[in-house]
């Protein structure tokens, strides 16, 4: 299988058909996998990794003052049991666990559109973001047989998400600050300079501007992770601005 990260942005892609339609295509045109595994800029944990729920939940509605239609969004895709125990078994065993959490809008938003019959098992992984760039990359590393297996492993955030910006209002045009780090986060990727994208706090431009908080940048580098273990070739299936301001650069690795 293909390691993808998609870029989910505003939780109302969910209801959104015009935002919606390229990943509708895009599941389309990928396999169809066995199950799916996510992620998620919206789950962030230290060690032990944390597995979702393997049974249907309600899904979670981790976001306020959006249109009431968003919060009766159902996906009731298959728990994931047979998943949640392979990567028991690849993990380390003290450095996992479960959980009772059903699947936050990382998860859903875009996997409503992708696969809307919500009929292949989905598991979600919290992102140990305490080990760092290294510790990630490394971390996509280890999850990497599970392509071989028919998992789509998909990581979910945003390259750009300057959230602090909003206090200024929407900008009519993209600014040069978001518009230069998608650029370099791009070049680095097409070139499969994973060094360089876990180096982003360094190498990176207007790196506080565009990320005020790291945690929607870095399931870019478990995706790198994952795809670094094959050398798999990277391709943009989604290049665009959201209120011109958050990046919606989507990427699959094949």
């Amino acid at each position: 299988m293909p390691v993808i990260f998609v870029a989910h942005g505003s939780p109302e892609l969910a209801i959104d058909r015009v935002k919606g339609a390229p990943f509708v295509q895009w599941g389309k045109d990928l396999p169809v996998p066995k199950a799916i595994l996510v992620i998620s800029a919206h789950w962030e944990k230290t060690r032990p990794v944390m597995l979702s729920t393997t049974d249907p939940k309600e899904l979670v509605y981790d976001f306020g003052g959006f249109p009431q239609a968003l919060y009766e969004v159902r996906y009731d895709a298959p728990g994931a049991k047979a998943l949640a125990e392979r990567v028991e078994a690849i993990l380390p065993r003290s450095s996992v666990a479960r959980s009772t959490r059903g699947l936050d809008h990382g998860a859903w938003t875009p996997l409503v559109h992708m696969y809307p019959q919500a009929d292949i098992p989905v598991l979600q992984v919290s992102m140990p973001s305490a080990e760092g760039p290294p510790g990630l990359f490394e971390f996509g590393r280890t999850l990497a047989p599970l392509r071989d297996e028919g998992v789509l492993i998909v990581g979910s955030g945003n390259i750009t998400h300057p959230m602090m910006e909003l206090r200024r209002g929407l900008p009519i045009t993209t600014p040069h600050f978001a518009q230069e780090f998608d650029e370099w986060a791009a070049k680095a990727i097409a070139a499969r300079q994973y060094d360089v994208l876990m180096d982003y706090a360094n190498k990176a431009p207007d790196v506080r501007r565009n990320h005020p908080t790291p945690d929607h940048y870095l399931p870019l580098l478990v995706t790198a992770g994952v795809a670094s273990v094959d050398d798999a070739k990277p391709k943009f299936v989604l290049e665009e601005f959201e209120y011109n301001l958050f990046s919606r650069r989507s990427v699959e690795f094949s």
